[in-house]
């Protein structure tokens, strides 16, 4: 009968090896949220900042503001 025998555990340089794997885990998630949030929120953001700006006329804002009444030192 030949007796099988377990692998001896590797007890020098564990603390290290699981460090550089953890290390590795946490840096692949971090580009991955970073990316994430880059094109799902600031891109979107940006597109909605930008369609605001190509319609937004600031002389009919400044008239319904001083329209309003908001805008006292202003005298047109």
């Amino acid at each position: 009968m030949s007796e099988k025998r377990l692998p001896k555990p590797q007890l020098r340089g564990l603390h290290v090896a699981r460090i550089k794997r953890s290390f590795g885990i946490a840096a692949l998630i971090c580009v991955v949220t970073s990316v994430s949030w880059k094109v799902l929120v600031m891109d979107t953001y940006n597109r909605k900042v930008e369609d605001f700006y190509k319609t937004y006329d600031p002389m009919k804002s400044l008239d319904r503001m001083n329209k309003a009444g908001l805008m006292e030192s202003y005298q047109p």
